[in-house]
Formats: C-alpha cells, sequence, structure tokens
C-alpha cells in the first residue's frame, strides 16, 4: 500500500509514505499506514486482496510461524518463522505486497480527488483509537521542528492558527513579552491565519496538531510547536533560538524598530474592554458540563449581545474539531473560524466561569472566553487576558469575582 502512494499518490501522502514504509517495515508499527486507508477507504479491498494472498501462499506451502511477530516488523516475523518455512513466509511476504501493490496502484490511478490531507486521516484514526498515535503524527509531522539557520538572524517571528484572531493572538501576546523581555526588541511578533502565510517568515510558532499545513506555507521559516499557549517552555527555547541566531545583532543599537502590526492595537488604552465586553455578556455560574456545552453556552452569550449571527456558533464547533483552543491556566477561548468572519457584526468577548471546571479534551477549563474578532479590534483585549492568565493572583481575584463588574475590573486593571 506505501509503496503504491510512493508511485501513484499526490501531495503530503506521496512524500511521507517512503518514511512511513520504513517505520512499519522495519519497525512493525503496522497503524503507520491505517491513515493511508482511512484516506482513501476504497483502497481497504488492496489490503484485504493482498492479505488474502499472502494466507493462501502459507495454506499451500504449509508454512507460518511459531508464534505471534511482535511488533510486525520483518525481523519479528524472520524471527517467529517455523523450521522450513522460510522460503514460504519469505514468497507469502513478498506476494501479499505485490498484489496489495497493483491494487492500491490501480485504486489510486482512478481516482481524480484532491491531495490527500493526512491530518483529517490521521484525526479520524486516533479519534477511533480513543487516543494519540505518535507514530502517525510524528510521521505528518517530521521535519517540521527545524533548527536556526546557521548567519541568519531571526527579524520576523509569526504565530499561526487557523483563524488567526483568537489563540495566535494570545500566544503571539505572550510570547512578545518574552522576547522584548530578553532585549530583541528589533524582532517583531504578529499573528496570523495559516492561510494567510507566505514564506517570508524566519520563524513561525503554531499550535502541534497543525504543524504540517503552517509548514507547508512556510517551508522556509524556523518551525516551533506549542500545545499550552500560556506557559509552553517552547517559548524559552525561541528565546535561546534568538540567543543564537541574532548573537551578531547589536540589540537596541540605531534608530528604534517599527511595531509589529498589531502593537497600536496593543497600545490601546483597556478603555475599549466594555465595548467589547459587557455586563451581560458575563456569566459567573456556567450551566454547561461538558466542552461542546461550554462552547454553545459562551457562543451564545455573543449572539444574544448582537455581536454575531446564530451561524457562528456552529463556526466555533468547527474551529474546535480542528486544533483545541485551551490556553492554559484554566483558560478556553472558542472562537469562529476564518470562513466565519462574515457572521461577525461588531468584536465582542463573553465570558464563563465554571467553578468546577469543565474536561476540554482532557485538561480543566475554568474560564471560557468566546470571541468575535472583526479586524483588530479584540487585540487589545487578548492582550490583557494574557497578562492576567500568566499571574496566579488575578485567576485568583477572577475565581472569587462575584459580580460581573468585578470581572470586567480584573480585566481591565493591566494596561496594555
Amino acid at each position: 500500500l506505501l509503496l503504491a502512494y510512493m508511485f501513484f499518490g499526490k501531495g503530503v501522502a506521496r512524500a511521507s509514505a517512503p518514511g512511513a514504509a520504513i517505520i512499519h517495515f522495519f519497525g512493525g508499527i503496522h497503524e503507520i499506514y491505517f491513515p493511508y486507508v482511512l484516506a482513501k477507504p476504497r483502497l481497504i479491498l488492496a489490503m484485504i486482496i493482498g492479505g488474502m494472498t499472502g494466507v493462501f501462499v502459507n495454506v499451500a506451502f504449509d508454512t507460518g510461524l511459531v508464534a505471534p511477530a511482535a511488533p510486525g516488523s520483518i525481523f519479528a516475523v524472520y524471527a517467529a518463522t517455523a523450521r522450513g518455512s522460510f522460503v514460504g513466509v519469505t514468497l507469502a511476504v513478498a506476494l501479499s505486497a505485490l498484489v496489495t501493490l497493483v491494487v492500491a496502484a490501480f485504486l489510486l490511478k482512478l481516482d481524480k480527488g484532491e491531495d490527500i490531507s493526512l491530518d483529517d486521516a490521521i484525526g479520524s484514526m486516533e479519534e477511533m483509537k480513543g487516543k494519540k498515535s505518535i507514530a502517525s503524527s510524528a510521521l505528518v509531522g517530521a521535519g517540521a521542528a527545524t533548527a536556526a539557520r546557521p548567519g541568519h538572524a531571526v527579524r520576523s517571528i509569526v504565530f499561526a492558527c487557523d483563524a488567526g484572531m483568537g489563540s495566535s493572538a494570545m500566544g503571539a501576546s505572550v510570547l512578545r513579552r518574552k522576547v522584548q523581555a530578553a532585549g530583541f526588541t528589533d524582532v517583531t511578533v504578529v499573528n496570523k491565519a495559516i492561510a494567510e502565510l507566505t514564506d517570508d517568515v524566519d520563524l513561525l510558532v503554531t499550535h502541534q496538531d497543525l504543524a504540517h499545513r503552517a509548514a507547508q506555507h512556510s517551508p522556509s521559516a524556523a518551525l516551533y510547536t506549542v500545545d499550552n499557549f500560556m506557559a509552553s517552555p517552547v517559548y524559552d527555547e525561541i528565546v535561546e533560538h534568538l540567543q543564537v541566531s541574532n548573537v551578531a545583532v547589536s540589540v537596541g543599537a540605531g534608530s528604534a524598530a517599527a511595531p509589529a502590526p498589531d502593537a497600536v492595537a496593543l497600545a490601546r488604552p483597556v478603555s475599549s474592554a466594555p465595548s467589547l465586553l459587557a455586563p451581560q455578556s458575563i456569566r459567573l455560574t456556567g450551566t454547561a458540563t461538558t466542552r461542546d456545552a461550554a462552547i454553545t453556552e459562551a457562543g451564545e452569550l455573543l449572539v444574544a449581545a448582537g455581536a454575531v449571527d446564530p451561524s457562528y456558533v456552529a463556526s466555533m464547533h468547527e474551529r474546535e474539531r480542528s486544533v483545541s483552543t485551551f490556553m492554559g491556566n484554566g483558560l478556553a477561548i472558542p472562537h469562529g473560524t476564518n470562513e466565519a468572519k462574515g457572521s461577525i457584526t461588531r468584536s465582542a468577548l463573553s465570558f464563563v466561569r465554571y467553578s468546577d471546571g469543565v474536561d476540554w479534551n482532557g485538561k480543566p477549563a475554568t474560564f471560557v472566553v468566546a470571541i468575535a474578532g472583526k479586524g483588530d479590534d479584540h487585540l487589545a483585549i487578548l492582550a490583557n487576558l494574557s497578562k492576567v492568565f500568566l499571574d496566579k493572583t488575578q485567576i485568583a481575584a477572577l475565581e472569587a469575582a462575584t459580580t460581573p463588574e468585578q470581572v470586567l475590573e480584573i480585566l481591565g486593571a493591566v494596561q496594555a
């Protein structure tokens, strides 16, 4: 099957098939090829016919193994082969592979669809397995984490996500402060949607589930991935990266560097917060008990505020299925997809607190802040949110707040 993808596949599937074949044949990790079947379900026919061929050969030659080959690498197969069965087992392996190759190649040649997305196939497999596939995720993300390019100073860092208006904005705010605190004031840190990325970025940061997609848009950039936007140790690694790549740069020399595109928004006073987050959009006792219900509850507050159309709530769920909006430190910031921006009437936020926490993909979310961002209006409040949720004292104050006005005061307590 993987050989068929190598010669007749398309896009990412074809490019990653050689690595998958090595892992499967020599490492014996069979689940590595599952996403390739899920991406094109008709290929299950090739697997069935190929498997039948191998069984037929072993029955015909009265050959086989004396014990299960685990893991199922070629080495384990031969180690468990019965005495006198080596020729038959070798023939069974070769012929079953050949038949599978021929049938899979024929089916792939018939297919006229678009390039195959293994990300979706891997997600489907992990959902059915009920756990993450380390082998498959590592394979598709292979080559994503790149080191500093010798002699290349980093001048631009982009934090990318699906929509570029929620998770990435907050992550960029946290990373920007770390970079500036380290003295790299000439390095810009901005956030963008993956679809807007170009290959002129020096260093790219994104959620680990989006790494492959982001790398396709900016293949020349050094890539770092995170799973905790608020307090990821990767941010410290990026600062170390800058210390290596920018070591020859005299930090602070000459004229001041131009501000990042969203620096103006971040410099705005928090007085804009009430127009984004109104008291009636704050709920101190959330009623939801699941992640999806919490997204709906927070989204409906945006609808009630007249900030979004009801269809925006559906796009929030769609965004969550793509990658988690859990930021860390008890905070989740669900928001819609980039395509749903047309459903936004005005920028707004809603705030829902869950005293007992809501299970957010295995992590407890105490605070759910839904975002509807029109233009860049929401960036100032996101910058403040990131500051608040990096401060344990402020988090404790939000947990103890008894009125919506107290929440507004806490969120507006730190000037951007």
